[in-house]
């Protein structure tokens, strides 16, 4: 028998937080928003030259599995989140099962992000930092540990803070874009490469489910969480289309590089702008780790009755150690983890569209899990044929 998950922990149901405290946590969580910009030529592939076509097209996309979170949401909040979803509809084994998927893609996105900053992300904008890079592998986890134990609405209001800060620098870059590429919203889209990269772009808002996990701790219930994710896709939506449209009249020289914010930047910009897209990009990564810190140790709650505080402890073990492990050959480490992490994350996500329809019979909600479910497929089929080909 599996246990039924326990009651919301003391402190964290009854008075709750406001909403708008969740909202700047939830933007800061798609992406972070400003590092979409970096993200997206890799993602979209030859599709970048029709990037506001891709973007626009992957937001319409993305509205079936925000569509379902929406529609689970109204009955269902709490911290079990995405596993509270699919045992409502399927049961607590099920969700047993899910949950535990879903630890494991998020656990190892955690020491690999932190490499992935600490090697590819930094180093092209700062370039002295490549002798700190080992000591920065190891410091950057252990702030991160004692950060999630402060008090918890002093910890999301400082990422809604870096979040806001995000939205605002990738609209002061689309403005420079703008300014020196002109709006290039649609450059001789071909049906192949814009049908790939609306789905790679579609995939990079995957990780908006994560406010779904603070859920039992939000004032105001289902409604307030629904509010609430709709406008933080909505605000970071419109901020990423809004940058994407000039992409395609900006030189691949700047584009095709390891970091394309900060080298656009620094182009239209300056070293000053640079340095803060770099930073700004950097920074709201590495936020994500510690979303993702705060929402497993939740998950764990949800699962079995562990203390928040306990479960902090219990994440930082293996957290630490495994940054601690990286050194020994960072870009294996990095490879190696990303792609179990990402395979499991798309499984986790898929069995979520799949149930949705033994929750709510409908045809619209049988649209909704085909065109989620065909997101989630194609993220697993690329992964494996990416693995696959090299």
């Amino acid at each position: 028998m599996f246990p039924a998950h326990p009651p919301e922990g003391p402190g964290s149901s009854n008075q709750g937080f406001p909403a708008h405290v969740l909202l700047g946590f939830a933007v800061a969580s798609i992406g972070g928003p400003l590092a979409l910009l970096t993200f997206l030529p890799g993602t979209a592939g030859d599709g970048v030259r029709s990037a506001g076509l891709v973007v626009a097209l992957a937001l319409v996309v993305f509205a079936a599995p925000l569509a379902i979170w929406l529609a689970f949401s109204k009955r269902i909040v709490s911290s079990g989140g995405l596993s509270a979803f699919v045992e409502a509809a399927a049961g607590r084994p099920a969700a047993v099962a899910h949950a535990w998927i879903w630890a494991l893609a998020y656990f190892l996105y955690l020491p690999y992000t932190i490499t992935f900053v600490v090697y590819d992300l930094l180093p092209p904008v700062f370039p002295g930092v490549h002798a700190y890079r080992a000591a920065l592998e190891l410091v950057i986890p252990a702030v991160f540990v004692a950060l999630v134990f402060l008090p918890f609405r002093t910890v999301l209001l400082s990422l809604g803070v870096l979040g806001a800060a995000q939205v605002i620098a990738l609209l002061v870059l689309a403005g420079f874009e703008l300014g020196h590429a002109g709006s290039h919203f649609a450059s001789h889209p071909e049906l192949n490469d814009t049908g790939r990269a609306t789905g790679g772009a579609a995939l990079l808002f995957v990780c908006a489910s994560l406010p779904l996990y603070f859920g039992g701790e939000l004032r105001g219930g289902g409604r307030a969480m629904r509010r609430t994710l709709a406008a933080a896709v909505a605000i970071v939506g419109a901020a990423f289309l809004v940058s994407a449209i000039p992409l395609g009249g900006v030189p691949e020289s700047l584009v095709n590089t390891s970091f394309p914010g900060a080298a656009i930047a620094r182009a239209y910009s300056g070293r000053s702008f640079e340095i803060v897209v770099g930073l700004l990009t950097a920074g709201g990564t590495l936020a994500l780790v510690v979303a993702e810190y705060l929402a497993l140790a939740r998950l764990l709650h949800w699962l079995n009755g562990i203390q928040l505080r306990t479960s902090y402890a219990w994440i930082a073990v293996p957290f630490l150690g495994l940054d601690a492990i990286s050194l020994a050959s960072p870009d294996r480490f990095y490879d190696d983890l990303l792609k179990p992490s990402l395979g499991a994350l798309f499984i986790a996500q898929l069995v979520v569209f799949i149930v949705f329809p033994r929750y709510r019979r409908s045809v619209p909600a049988l649209v909704a899990a085909a065109v989620a479910s065909g997101l989630a497929v194609w993220g697993f089929y690329t992964l494996v044929a990416g693995s696959a080909s090299t």
